[in-house]
């Protein structure tokens, strides 16, 4: 019998699909190992692992885009019965967020030891939410929290072995960080790394860039041009540019000053922030929600600041305060003292 079977929403170059793309890298490097996963992006930090077998499902699109309760209907159907079939034969189901919940009821059906790594406790009461977390909840699993703030969203469960661990930035990832000197940084680079999606305040990003437009304002999407494209309907500031999906983020975070973190609260609350973790290890301070997880990264006024992201008057005001001489050294260096906690 084989020992783990991996599952995973999508094979993308998002945060939760890096941290799991690290457990592999760090903990079964010398494995084969197999996900069950949506291979609709074809390219992602999945599938760039050279000990990875994807079991795949589609998701249906229309216009690149997924479709309202069909496309969730198929995927889950599709992930259910892939379960089934090649499930059987592993000891160990690795649930990757709770979103691929139908592997905790499959594993629950053949009795499989059933490890869940949560990245989320959404905002929305949907059905299908409440679907997701209502299995969680009733499965005995063990379950591995990005952040403390993680944990306290979910009752606690004796039946449970219950931990939190912190991302963490892969060997990979860390050994081409290179830390760009104070000295050559202009102070004007201002970098958010999100997904194509209206939770991550896109929209509020570009009134941003339009109320300081003396910074230059990249913003690395999770997605294709053409999808960029069809997404953004609202007249884009000159002092924008759109960068769609990329396998490597290095020279993005060398040539950035400041990043931001700009998830809507009352749509999604970040519970970790990879990306701030990211600008850490390059010593760059982050901008982000004043509630959630990034407050585990980030201490107001120490490695950059904690505000409601909202307000873009005030996010605004606080993108000129760091990005001030007096005030930008003193945040960076502090970053990369913060950093070395979570190593």
């Amino acid at each position: 019998m084989r020992s783990i079977l991996f599952f995973h929403n999508n094979n993308d170059y998002t945060g939760s699909t890096r941290v799991l793309a690290n457990v592999i890298s760090s903990e079964y490097a010398d494995k084969e190992v197999h996900i069950v996963v949506n291979k609709n992006h074809g390219r992602g930090f999945l599938s760039e692992l050279p000990n990875v077998r994807m079991i795949g499902f589609w998701q249906p699109l229309c216009h690149g885009r997924p479709i309202p309760i069909l496309s969730a209907l198929v995927v889950r159907l599709q992930g259910f019965f892939l379960t089934l079939i090649y499930g059987w034969c592993y000891e160990t189901f690795y649930i990757n967020t709770i979103v691929p919940f139908y592997a905790a009821l499959v594993g629950r059906l053949y009795g499989k030891r059933i490890v869940y790594h949560i990245h989320e406790k959404f905002v929305s009461n949907s059905l299908s939410v409440r679907v997701m977390e209502s299995v969680f909840t009733h499965t005995v699993a063990k379950r591995i929290y990005v952040s403390e703030y993680t944990m306290s969203q979910y009752a606690r469960d004796s039946r449970c072995e219950e931990i939190v661990r912190y991302n963490k930035l892969g060997s990979n990832f860390m050994a081409k960080v290179r830390v760009r000197p104070l000295s050559e940084r202009k102070r004007n680079m201002v970098l958010m790394i999100a997904s194509l999606s209206k939770i991550k305040g896109i929209f509020n990003f570009l009134r941003l860039a339009s109320l300081v437009p003396e910074y230059h304002f990249r913003l690395i999407l999770s997605a294709s041009k053409e999808a960029i494209d069809a997404f953004i309907s609202e007249p884009i500031p000159t002092n924008v540019e759109f960068i769609p999906e990329q396998s490597d983020i290095h020279p993005y975070l060398y040539s950035a000053d400041l990043m931001l973190n700009m998830s809507v609260p009352f749509l999604w609350i970040e519970t970790f922030g990879m990306t701030i973790l990211e600008a850490m290890a390059y010593g760059i301070p982050s901008i982000v929600p004043n509630l959630g997880g990034p407050t585990e990264l980030i201490e107001d006024d120490y490695n950059g600041y904690c505000v409601d992201v909202t307000d873009v008057e005030l996010v605004a005001s606080k993108v000129r305060f760091a990005l001030d001489r007096v005030n930008y050294e003193r945040l960076c260096v502090r970053s990369l003292e913060r950093f070395e906690r979570f190593k």
